[in-house]
């Protein structure tokens, strides 16, 4: 088993890809803590996994703080943090958002990941290291028509792990960002739009799955992936550096 006794935090793990990866993380032998903003989902899956559950927003500073404190009550140690949550609250370019639907999608998809990543480093550093993954999506770099607060929070995304992995790397923390594809989620369908036009745009010729994502974040938390930090993985069937411009990711 690669994650064999480790303390796992996957931040939005109820659906989807972060569902994914807790199950994948549950499978190597992880002890995974299942995050939702829903006690009652997040403690479903955690018995379906034999894990543990908190239940936080964590666009809010106290919530993520009470999240933290009690990983260090009751598992003491954290070595593993995945964020994986993609709220998308606005189709709206920029001439139509709000900046109140701005500050929505921008509080959960970056500053919700900045501040869960500097509360599980400050334990981690306090234990001699750990791994991080970010979940982001090819919206951020490759601007999608109407979306420009959820292509602009993923974009920050490839920046704030960049910087965590330099910040961190003294302290044995590595991170990095895995960059999903269209996957077979309900957010993902939608971004497929006409199926054949997608799958021109895919050279594998297929969308992806949440367990795809999920293995790629097993290897990059284990100890089989020790040197590796500051890294972009794009986990998208060869889309996103293939020829084109389709929308969405």
């Amino acid at each position: 088993m690669l994650l064999k006794d480790k303390i796992a935090l996957v931040v939005g793990s109820t659906i989807n890809i972060g569902l994914g990866i807790a199950r994948a993380f549950a499978r190597e032998g992880a002890k995974v803590i299942i995050h939702s903003r829903h006690a009652d989902d997040a403690k479903k899956i955690a018995a379906e996994l034999n894990g543990d559950s908190f239940a936080a927003d964590v666009s809010r500073p106290e919530q993520v703080a009470a999240l933290f404190d009690h990983i260090k009550s009751k598992h003491r140690r954290l070595d593993i943090l995945v964020n994986s949550l993609a709220a998308q609250s606005s189709r709206d370019g920029v001439l139509e958002l709000t900046l109140e639907e701005w500050n929505q999608t921008l509080a959960v998809n970056l500053t919700g990941f900045f501040l869960t990543i500097q509360q599980a480093a400050r334990i981690m550093k306090e234990n001699g290291g750990g791994a991080i993954i970010n979940i982001s999506a090819a919206s951020g770099e490759r601007a999608s028509a109407g979306r420009a607060a959820y292509s602009v929070s993923k974009g920050g995304i490839f920046a704030l792990t960049k910087q965590a992995a330099v910040d961190l790397a003294p302290y044995k923390i590595r991170a990095n960002c895995i960059v999903s594809g269209i996957v077979g989620t309900p957010i993902g369908r939608k971004d497929m739009g006409n199926r054949k036009l997608a799958y021109d745009f895919i050279p594998l010729r297929r969308i992806g799955q949440p367990d795809d994502v999920a293995e790629a974040a097993v290897f990059l938390v284990s100890d089989k992936a020790s040197y590796i930090t500051n890294a972009i993985l794009a986990v998208d069937g060869g889309r996103m550096n293939s020829m084109g411009s389709a929308s969405g990711g």
